[in-house]
């Protein structure tokens, strides 16, 4: 049942409409530099998904970042994720370079459908449709996490048609086990702050409440997952990278062990990933906030609080790779 919209949904529905006209017209380089100029605004507005983006740096890297050097990534990450949903209305211009598509084929061939596994990193939204055009003619059935505004919701629809992928939302549980049965990709993101019925795995060292479906669905079914991520060198190219393939024995019944066990690993494939590419993780998203016990932190949950639910909180903080110190010298 469709909620009937509300005056403010039409409001921020115009508000959207305005701001896809404004960035959306001309090349994919202007639309960069349109980003660029949104981005002063946008902190003022999304103030709590920037308090967010400084505590996570700050808790992941903790020294390893002046507080100048940490301001100056948050700005970046702030350009780099608007820069990717901005790519979606203009998936046609983007040119991909694929690497490891060996890994996705392989993985095809064994006929017991695939789990695509994907995180908030580079240009991932048309990753999606350069992913579903790999897989062709096996379909491709991506879920998501629905606007809460039904205006916004069909606007995304609509801008994302081009994709050529099946879009189930991540509420539609029997959609979601009927599209991986049928032997169709299955595509999910799992970097998600999951506060209802999580599995507690870490992620980049932290405890965190992440989607127990990727490993479920793998141990139930026996499906391969595929981890793939795609990476943004210039405005309108990206490389696409497809890693081996985790193949979990096929479990019925499968422990909240066994989820937890697998989930970690897919978090630990990633972790290299987004620490070489920091700069264009969605540092936005509150990924910890959801804690096993029930408690949410806040983005002023102290930093000893945090710290002190790392893994090991004697090890040293992940080192940026070379290329994201030099991106912030670059703008300090």
């Amino acid at each position: 049942m469709t909620n009937k919209p509300s005056k403010k949904h039409y409001i921020e529905w115009l508000a959207l409409k305005t701001i896809i006209a404004y960035i959306r017209s001309g090349t994919i380089t202007a639309t960069q530099t349109k980003v660029k100029r949104l981005v002063p605004v946008l902190q003022k507005i999304l103030k709590s998904e920037f308090r967010w983006a400084n505590r996570n740096l700050q808790m992941i890297y903790g020294n390893s970042l002046s507080e100048k050097q940490r301001q100056v990534l948050v700005k970046i990450v702030f350009e780099n994720v608007l820069f990717s949903h901005v790519e979606g209305m203009q998936v046609g211009d983007i040119k991909f370079q694929e690497i490891g598509t060996e890994h996705i084929h392989d993985a095809l061939k064994l006929d017991r459908g695939v789990i695509a596994c994907s995180i908030h990193l580079g240009s991932w939204e048309p990753g999606l449709k350069r992913f579903a055009e790999l897989v062709a003619p096996t379909p491709a059935a991506i879920v998501y996490r629905h606007a809460n505004n039904p205006l916004s919701e069909a606007e995304f629809i609509k801008i994302r048609a081009p994709y050529g992928v099946e879009w189930i939302r991540r509420d539609q549980p029997r959609d979601i086990l009927k599209a991986i049965k049928e032997k169709k990709v299955l595509g999910l993101m799992t970097d998600i702050n999951t506060r209802e019925g999580g599995v507690t795995a870490p992620f980049l060292g932290i405890p965190a409440q992440c989607p127990p479906g990727p490993a479920r669905l793998a141990l139930g079914l026996g499906a391969p997952i595929v981890p793939i991520y795609a990476v943004r060198d210039t405005p309108g190219e990206a490389r696409l990278f497809a890693l081996p393939a985790i193949e979990p024995q096929k479990k019925r019944g499968a422990s909240e062990e066994d989820v937890a066990a697998l989930t970690t690993e897919i978090n630990t494939t990633f972790a290299p990933v987004i620490h070489n590419y920091a700069e264009q993780y969605n540092w936005l998203h509150a990924r910890w906030r959801a804690r096993s016990s029930g408690e949410l932190w806040r983005a002023d949950t102290t930093l000893e609080v945090m710290n002190n639910a790392k893994v090991d909180p004697s090890l040293p903080p992940p080192h940026l790779g070379e290329r994201v110190f030099t991106l912030i010298n670059e703008r300090l």
